[in-house]
């Protein structure tokens, strides 16, 4: 059984943060709807995107997406952000609106190894989203490629007009299709160098921090046997030589992260902590965190919390 999901809205509101912080960014005084973890009506939402188009027109929109790089740490911001290329981020991105129940979606087909054909459109037959609305979705995609590490990123229009390239945006023409457009990134930035760990003496701990550090990545036993330089088949010897499962190394790094964010006292609500926590949906974390646990999420958090001066080892499921 599902439980009544706390804060679903959490994707518009963390949206109507970005929103506020990039107006700011802008030198626009405008009063933004806003909230920690709330409800922002839709109603609302819509009106102050209407009201930039209108006033301030549809460059004001696109550059919104730019505050995404300085605005204070936002959970779902990070976890998007840690996308290994636009694949990756094209299903974050997808797991983020299940769990966000919003009335619009986002179709992404890719064209080749570079390129996504973007549209904005409604949900389930329900109302289109506005111009407005489809240019701030748009334009933050653009803007996370960059923040993933790609290069050499342009944003066009379904006509092929440029709204961004070589990190600058260009004034898109109202009068054409404003839903669709293709997003473009043909390089990739070289990583820096990593630092050299010392080995940990327990190879299954050090195979848990990597997984708690990245969450809502598709782990498979070849990818994270790939980051610690194993073959697959040694990487399945060690677990099994420690009687431990992949999909249980897996499962109990989200269920800690989960209930990391759940012993903060002021924390995410809980549809945003089962997305940041790397969960498919919002009845697969109530489910999952109940059998691993032995108490539902929201349960969890009444239990430890309440209090932020919580000994903090209590909170470890």
């Amino acid at each position: 059984m599902t439980e009544t999901v706390e804060g679903a809205d959490f994707a518009s509101a963390a949206m109507m943060r970005l929103v506020a912080a990039g107006l700011s960014r802008q030198g626009i005084a405008l009063p933004v709807p806003t909230s920690a973890t709330a409800h922002v009506s839709r109603i609302a939402k819509r009106d102050v995107l209407g009201q930039i188009l209108a006033h301030h027109g549809p460059l004001a929109i696109l550059s919104i997406a730019d505050a995404a790089r300085s605005m204070a740490p936002e959970p779902v911001v990070q976890a998007l952000t840690c996308s290994r290329d636009m694949l990756d981020l094209m299903d974050r991105w997808h797991r983020l609106e299940r769990f966000s129940h919003g009335r619009h979606r986002i179709a992404a087909e890719q064209l080749d190894a570079h390129s996504f054909a973007l549209t904005h459109q409604a949900r389930d037959g329900g109302p289109p989203p506005s111009p407005a609305e489809s240019l701030l979705v748009l334009g933050l995609l653009t803007v996370l490629t960059e923040m993933i590490g790609s290069t050499d990123v342009t944003l066009l229009n379904a006509e092929g007009a440029v709204w961004r390239s070589h990190g600058k945006w260009h004034r898109p023409d109202l009068t054409q299709g404003i839903g669709s457009a293709i997003l473009t990134a043909t390089g990739k930035r070289k990583a820096a160098a990593e630092t050299v760990e010392c080995p940990d003496p327990d190879p299954v701990s050090n195979l848990r921090k990597r997984l708690v550090a990245d969450p809502v990545r598709r782990w498979t036993v070849a990818s994270l046997a790939a980051e610690t330089g194993a073959s697959p088949r040694t990487l399945q010897r060690r677990l099994t030589e420690r009687s431990v499962t992949f999909s249980r190394l897996v499962t109990e790094a989200r269920v800690e992260v989960a209930a990391t964010h759940l012993c903060k006292a002021s924390g995410p609500g809980l549809a945003e902590i089962g997305f940041i926590a790397g969960f498919a949906d919002q009845a697969h974390f109530a489910r999952t965190f109940s059998r691993t646990v032995g108490t539902t999420p929201s349960g969890y958090r009444a239990d430890f919390g309440q209090s932020p001066t919580h000994d903090r080892r209590i909170c470890r499921p």
